[in-house]
């Protein structure tokens, strides 16, 4: 039978593993989100998964999509269902240069520190990414619903006016469709959603 030790050596290993956990996961976890973990422990699995492997690089997840580029927004805003959406976000604010359908990979690229739009476009590009699109993130947000509600994810490759992009974000119990400003810091908790380069 296998030693596991003393009472007092086993809760050490816990107090040191409980430490690490609290160390390695965002200082900007919201409330509400941290909540949604203790109640699913699927969310709450790939987030300390992630967290505890970090090596300093980047972290990715990938979600298959099928796109319309054809749809025009105001519908791909309504089939998300969201609790709350802009109303700026729009097929005349946000029009797209793509057409027909597509199946794409939506890889949501976390770097695990705050980081600037700025710079993000530049990591993404250096990894052989682009931002993802108003249109994909709909896609995404339309099949993956509850992501979100873990963290905010943004798609830095629709701009309105220079200034907003399109992103997800929510909590325990809402899923919200906003405008970020572009060039602001992101938390360490963000995602980006970005698309491999063809």
């Amino acid at each position: 039978m296998k030693n596991h030790g003393t009472t007092s050596q086993v809760t050490g290993i816990y107090a040191e593993f409980q430490a690490a956990v609290i160390k390695a996961l965002p200082r900007d976890i919201d409330q509400d989100v941290a909540l949604g973990w203790t109640k699913n422990g699927e969310a709450l699995a790939r987030v300390l998964r992630e967290a505890l492997t970090l090596d300093g690089k980047p972290t990715t997840s990938a979600y298959p999509v099928t796109v319309d580029y054809g749809k025009n927004v105001e519908d791909g805003v309504e089939v998300g269902r969201y609790h709350w959406a802009n109303f700026n976000i729009t097929s005349e604010h946000f029009p797209t240069e793509r057409n027909g359908i597509a199946e794409i990979e939506i890889k949501l690229i976390h770097f695990n520190r705050i980081i600037s739009t700025v710079e993000a476009l530049y990591e993404l590009d250096r990894m052989g990414y682009r931002p993802a699109e108003l249109h994909e993130l709909l896609a995404f947000g339309e099949k993956y619903q509850e992501i979100q509600r873990e963290f905010p994810i943004l798609s830095l490759g629709s701009v309105l006016r220079n200034h907003w992009v399109p992103g997800l974000s929510g909590g325990n119990s809402r899923r919200y469709l906003n405008l970020f400003v572009e060039g602001n810091n992101c938390g360490e908790n963000c995602r980006f959603a970005a698309v491999r380069k063809q």
